[in-house]
């Protein structure tokens, strides 16, 4: 019979599937490939995030419902269609078919696999690592990204196509450990009782005004690391106009930095408190999108590198905060709403930029951003503070 304590393993190779990304770094380039200009970009990547944010909250209230276990069964069924579809498209609707039922599968696995994990370490009586399991599950994604990034270059000297036809088989890894994965007993416990989720859910995250706030700003610092990850092909292009081979290797600098702080972050948790980690995290996203409109491009990849040690540490982090302050039953939900809020963020941000690279170059769209996000982050790091003082 299978133990509780492997679901962290299989939890782990949900993440390699989901993470192992032989793509990013050349999806722009594979766009460009086949037609699609910035701003038509930055259109698909808004409609992929609009779907994920329809999905977004329904698929963690069903994961609560019904089970985390069956969302992450679907969601990496749809996971590996998505790149199928991909492999096969040629044009704007092809793609805007798959990044839509990628979309659909990415919410289906958000918040289900934190919850999945956090119940499973309640099972285990180690609910005070959650950080350091929870870095060390952001710390093999930006790994696998790391090693994905110079295996996608290596596929995409020969075509541009080819790491989305391997993308397909990665995907098909997250199957198998999500049909094995053993339910937690306090879950189990959950779904054998008549819970109405909404008044819970209303119960932990509409009147505990600390854990909304919280949600917010983790929303945020996701909305412009994500953002951010998107943005940075195009300025590499436009910054050294090199081979889709040395974008993918630096894209692996970038990620095994990440890698390297999220493993680490629980200890950067215990000498922080969190309005002082909320603010730097704060500062550096936002100033980052300004450093890499306005400096050359060396010291600008310094910035990035900075960016991304940030990056490793701020969602391990910050989603402890949040499970910290969240009811078990909603749990999912809760983090789902986050990741909502992440990519709501994201859709109404990319386009713009999309649309102001196109007319005035992407270093000024990439200001633009950093000035937005340095204003809505001190306005909600200023509001969690007033909050925190008031309780």
């Amino acid at each position: 019979m299978a133990r509780i304590e492997h679901n962290i393993l299989k939890i782990y190779l949900i993440k390699t599937a989901r993470w192992l990304m032989l793509t990013t770094p050349f999806l722009p380039l594979f766009m460009a490939e086949n037609g699609i200009d910035k701003s038509g970009y930055g259109l698909l990547a808004s409609i992929q995030a609009l779907s994920i944010v329809f999905f977004e909250v329904p698929s963690g209230y069903l994961a609560d419902a019904i089970g985390r276990k069956k969302t992450l069964v679907l969601g990496s069924i749809l996971g590996a269609l998505g790149y199928v579809i991909y492999s096969v498209s040629f044009s704007f609707s092809g793609f805007l078919v798959a990044m839509v039922v990628l979309g659909i599968g990415q919410s289906l696995i958000s918040g289900s696999d934190s919850a999945m994990l956090y119940e499973t370490l309640v099972d285990m009586n180690r609910t005070g690592e959650y950080s350091r399991y929870e870095g060390r599950v952001i710390a093999l994604g930006s790994l696998m990204e790391t090693i994905g990034a110079p295996l996608g270059g290596l596929l995409a000297v020969a075509s541009l196509r080819y790491p989305f036809v391997a993308q397909s088989v990665v995907a098909l890894i997250a199957l198998p450990a999500a049909l094995t994965l053993v339910v937690p007993e306090q879950e189990a416990r959950i779904r054998g009782t008549s819970i109405n989720l909404l008044p819970a859910l209303k119960r932990s995250l509409l009147l505990d005004r600390t854990l909304l706030l919280l949600v917010i700003y983790a929303a945020l610092v996701g909305g412009g690391t994500y953002t951010m990850a998107k943005a940075i092909p195009y300025w590499f292009n436009d910054s050294f106009a090199s081979s889709a081979m040395q974008l993918g290797i630096f894209w692996s600098v970038l990620n095994l930095s990440a890698a390297f702080f999220s493993h680490h972050a629980y200890k950067i948790e215990q000498r922080l408190n969190p309005p002082l980690f909320m603010t730097i995290i704060g500062s550096v996203v936002s100033a980052s999108f300004i450093a890499l409109g306005v400096l050359p491009a060396y010291p600008a990849m310094a910035v990035l590198v900075l960016f991304y040690c940030t990056r490793g540490l701020a969602t391990p982090i910050l989603k402890n905060y949040i499970n910290e302050q969240t009811d078990s039953q909603v749990r999912a939900t809760v983090l789902s709403v986050r990741m909502f809020l992440v990519y709501v963020l994201f859709a109404a941000l990319f386009p713009v930029m999309g649309w102001v690279g196109d007319a005035s170059g992407w270093s000024t769209a990439l200001v633009l951003a950093g000035i937005c996000f340095a204003v809505i982050y001190g306005s909600a790091l200023f509001a969690f503070t007033v909050t925190k003082k008031s309780a």
